[in-house]
């Protein structure tokens, strides 16, 4: 669910902001949702690591990028890892606190994400 949510969070902030890297990051989270699975823990670190160092980061860059040590966390058993990257992911692309708004849209992934979760078990 953490990186659910995550992901969740980094589209909903990709689509409110401009960012001439925006299309060159859209590819890892396109493939955030679509490979995860059938990639490797040391894939995935390698992913993370293409992403940060990539030339005049940006948050949004590095959300993606911790985004990436979050799933290879996981894939490895480092539940607290993988939570903890994934936090690391969700703050840097949480809006200043006077954007309700952006704020709401992220609360409302949140529960639509508890609410999947909870009818799958």
């Amino acid at each position: 669910m953490a990186i659910q949510w995550a992901i969740e969070c980094i589209q909903i902030y990709s689509s409110e902001i401009e960012s001439e890297k925006l299309s060159q990051l859209n590819k890892y989270i396109q493939q955030a949702l679509s490979e995860p699975n059938f990639l490797t823990p040391l894939q995935c670190n390698e992913i993370s690591r293409e992403i940060w160092y990539l030339p005049e980061r940006e948050e949004i860059q590095t959300a993606i990028a911790r985004l990436w040590g979050s799933i290879a966390a996981f894939k490895v058993g480092e539940e607290h890892g993988g939570i903890m990257e994934a936090i690391s992911a969700v703050e840097l692309v949480l809006p200043d606190i006077s954007d309700r708004r952006l704020l709401d849209r992220y609360l409302e992934a949140a529960v639509i994400i508890f609410e999947e979760y909870e009818s799958q078990n």
